[in-house]
């Protein structure tokens, strides 16, 4: 991409801002919500045509929620819904324990970043026990108590390049009332596995 191209193109988006700097001094009506997802995108796509920092630093500046209107705040950005109880995990520990706990959520749509659209859940897991993931098996599986719609799905989303499990993953559930469960187990370096007792949560999407 050449050097005008980039200066166009982040012209676009500057111009985007602008008028999402506008909303901060009073209500905001659904075209400059709208206005402002757009140039958010914009942004992000722009950032990764630039380098990775450049895409790290973008959504760092669109997850800071508290810079953003309320109006905003509820079309754009939501924030994740806890599981039940954490889940207790056997096989690995903190201090030479035998157990500690796994935290699970899921977060709605439509979200900025991560990037979830309307109708869509993100499950996501985070253990307690201090180590990088290495290799993962957990799962969810999940219904809609509104629509019927249902499935299993594996948390295999991995962090790009250096193919790390993220522990995650985005479901079309559907509008509605879900139901689900988290279970499987999480690999560790040095042979460490670690048991997900399955925990039990309930969601509105």
């Amino acid at each position: 991409m050449t050097r005008s191209t980039v200066f166009r193109r982040a012209a676009i988006v500057l111009a985007a801002a602008a008028a999402f700097g506008t909303l901060s001094s009073g209500p905001a009506s659904a075209a400059p919500v709208a206005d402002f997802a757009k140039g958010a995108a914009e942004l992000q796509a722009l950032a990764t045509e630039v380098s990775p920092a450049a895409t790290a630093a973008v959504d760092a500046l669109l997850g800071a929620s508290v810079f953003i209107p309320k109006d905003v705040l509820e079309v754009g950005l939501t924030t994740p819904q806890d599981f039940m109880y954490p889940s207790p995990t056997l096989g690995c520990g903190v201090a030479d324990k035998p157990a500690t706990v796994t935290l699970a959520s899921a977060q709605g749509g439509p979200n900025l970043f991560p990037q979830i659209t309307a109708n869509q859940l993100r499950f996501q897991a985070i253990p307690a026990y201090v180590a990088i993931p290495q290799s993962s098996d957990l799962s969810v599986a999940w219904i809609n108590l509104t629509t019927f719609q249902r499935g299993i799905v594996k948390l295999d989303d991995k962090l790009p390049i250096i193919n790390t499990p993220l522990l995650s993953k985005i479901v079309d559930t559907g509008k509605g009332t879900v139901l689900a469960t988290m279970f499987g187990t999480v690999g560790y370096a040095d042979s460490v596995t670690c048991t997900v007792v399955p925990t039990v949560g309930t969601f509105t999407v």
